[in-house]
């Protein structure tokens, strides 16, 4: 639904994974996000930068919950200067970045619950129109009324609760499903729970290409 050119600010978490697999961003669109660590906060305001700078082309921020509620006042900066940007918040009620770390380390959680924020409520005291989104099947209607707020010259904020399952790991996609039995169980076990089943396994791949030095 984004314009060919538009612009996406992206924060950094969960959200950094999902763009990079999921965003089509051919042709002239663009995002930006920070490459340093636990750096939460950055989409909205390098969002702002990006209206400011682009004020003739399309602009997103990308945001998980975590992410959006350091640096929710800057929709007073975007109201007050009617920067027309579409606010995505992606609300899961955790830092999911930092709960599948604590998984793989084989940590106890500790710190990474949120609390279910009403940011469409949140927003409309900034004065910016919100919305939230409950259902897959209700997303393009919303984001389709969000685009008429900001093709009016104002900013808008779009809630969307999201579960809380994690993102397919693929570092630690198994390399071949046969092998050694534990490697075909742990293969089995993984598809199951990541609904992977269609992704071939890398080391099979290379296979079928004749590299043996793998």
């Amino acid at each position: 639904m984004a314009a060919k050119d538009a612009l996406f600010g992206v924060d950094v978490g969960n959200v950094n994974i999902a763009v990079a697999r999921l965003l089509s961003l051919g042709g002239g669109r663009r995002q930006v996000t920070s490459p340093l660590y636990a750096t939460m906060g950055f989409g909205m305001p390098a969002a702002i930068a990006a209206a400011l700078e682009y004020p003739d082309r399309e602009v997103w921020s990308l945001s998980g919950d975590g992410g959006l509620a350091m640096v929710v006042p800057d929709l007073i900066t975007q109201a007050e200067h009617e920067l027309p940007i579409m606010n995505l918040v992606f609300t899961n009620e955790s830092l999911g970045y930092i709960e599948a770390e604590q998984d793989d380390t084989h940590q106890p959680h500790s710190g990474i619950k949120l609390q279910n924020v009403d940011f469409a409520k949140v927003a409309e005291g900034f004065q910016v129109t919100g919305f939230t989104v409950h259902k897959a099947g209700e997303l393009d209607s919303v984001l389709q009324q969000a685009q008429q707020v900001t093709r009016s010259g104002k900013p808008v904020l779009v809630d969307i609760k999201i579960t809380n399952e994690r993102l397919l790991p693929v570092e630690q996609f198994p390399h071949r499903r046969s092998g050694e039995p534990d490697v075909i169980a742990d293969f089995d076990k993984f598809v199951k729970h990541f609904e992977a089943e269609a992704l071939e396994p890398f080391g099979e791949i290379l296979d079928r290409h004749g590299v043996t030095s793998f």
